[in-house]
């Protein structure tokens, strides 16, 4: 933590107040202690604690400035920190022997996360941590070792622990509204569809600059031209690292490239760009990077193509689901007899879908689909106007979508898996 946390003032030892033990505070503080400074995580949203006896709070940056923990923090004049400052500082001990590389953006993080993962293995033993969970990675297959992890600052902590344990050579880490500090290459995958966040008074694109503000000396960034800052290399559109359909761009060098054939190259075009852009970073060889997404097709709830026993299943289930995606997937998955599993998973996602948006894309497309089974409470009341089944959860819609056996298949829920 910050020098001045745990020094001893006036006989006493400093405390920290560590706020939102649903993102993360009980990890964070059960370091802090670890570090032989008092720490208590605290939970904000229903309950209000006393922070007088506190020196020092650590916050989230998604929580309201109307909070009353924050208020009364400011109030009392002491010092406030973001989990993602608090997580770099107490990792900031961290072999450097391991290479850390964190990933940050308003979408394709996942994606860019986990092609690098692929990429990197081929040469080193890797633990990504991602919404799918922590895999170790080598030579470009995952094993999954733990899943229904967040992308929480508080959790590079626990990464950081399994990758040393799984004696890895390298940890990615997928990190909601910013970067820690803690990493050598730091990745922007976009700021594209920006949006609102601590009850609308600030932009996620300024709390994820936190990449920026808490680098540390000598480390790296990648980042999308469409943030338009001046990274140490730029990728996607308008950037030096360029992905197209059938080869890499790295300025004034083209490189072919042979990806699989049903792969959504769209859907993938800026991770693509922006994993190509992070292994140039990382002193990889263009031709290493070339032969490890030879023939990729995708990853499973990415709008993933898989066709077997004469049907064909797209699969776009996944956390960062928006209704552009899920249109997208209806024009991927155009033809007949079309049954789709679509809606939100509610028990394991923080941010819904827009539902007046969804409605009106149901509405005017559901001539295209055979049958249509509905997923979450706040989609239920569109059924009967919609002619739609309805399921509480992901598994539930698959299944009752798999009774009729069809051969096209779409899945485009909004969730963790």
């Amino acid at each position: 933590m910050h020098s001045s946390t745990g020094d001893k003032a006036g006989g006493r030892v400093s405390r920290v107040a560590v706020l939102d033990t649903i993102h993360g505070a009980n990890v964070i503080a059960r370091r802090i202690v670890e570090c032989g400074i008092q720490a208590e995580p605290l939970e904000v949203y229903h309950h209000t604690a006393g922070l007088d006896a506190f020196d020092e709070v650590v916050a989230p940056v998604h929580l309201p400035p109307d909070n009353p923990h924050l208020v009364q923090a400011k109030g009392l004049g002491k010092r406030i920190i973001s989990h993602h400052q608090a997580v770099g500082e107490l990792m900031g001990s961290t072999p450097d022997d391991l290479v850390k590389i964190e990933v940050t953006g308003t979408h394709s993080k996942t994606t860019t996360a986990l092609l690098l993962a692929m990429i990197l293995s081929r040469q080193k033993r890797v633990l990504s941590h991602t919404t799918r969970g922590l895999e170790i990675w080598s030579d470009g297959r995952p094993q999954l070792l733990k899943e229904g992890l967040s992308i929480t600052p508080a959790n590079v902590i626990l990464a950081a622990e399994k990758a040393q344990a799984q004696g890895a050579e390298a940890l990615i880490c997928e990190i909601s509204l910013g970067g820690t500090g803690l990493a050598q290459l730091g990745i922007l995958t976009s700021f594209a569809n920006d949006y609102r966040i601590a009850g609308g008074t600030k932009w996620a694109s300024t709390a994820k600059l936190q990449m920026l503000s808490l680098a540390r000396q000598g480390s790296r960034l990648a980042a999308n031209a469409d943030c338009r800052i001046s990274p140490d290399i730029s990728f996607a559109e308008g950037g030096l690292v360029r992905a197209q359909p059938d080869g890499l761009i790295y300025g004034e060098e083209r490189l072919g490239l042979s990806l699989g054939e049903d792969l959504d190259f769209a859907s993938y075009q800026t991770a693509i760009s922006g994993a190509a852009a992070a292994a140039e970073l990382l002193g990889l060889e263009r031709e290493d990077t070339i032969r490890a997404l030879e023939g990729f097709g995708g990853f499973s709830g990415r709008m993933k193509i898989e066709r077997m026993d004469g049907r064909t299943v797209f699969d776009s289930s996944n956390s960062g689901l928006k209704v552009n995606d899920i249109e997208r997937a209806l024009d991927k998955a155009r033809g007949p007899n079309l049954v789709a599993v679509v809606g939100e998973d509610a028990q394991t996602v923080c941010e819904g879908l827009d539902i007046p948006r969804l409605a009106e894309l149901l509405r005017r497309r559901r001539t295209e689909i055979e049958d249509l089974v509905l997923v979450g409470e706040r989609l239920r009341p569109l059924a009967a106007e919609l002619g739609a089944e309805t399921a509480k959860d992901l598994v539930e819609g698959l299944e009752k979508a798999e009774s009729s056996l069809p051969k096209r298949l779409l899945s485009a829920v909004k969730c963790f898996r």
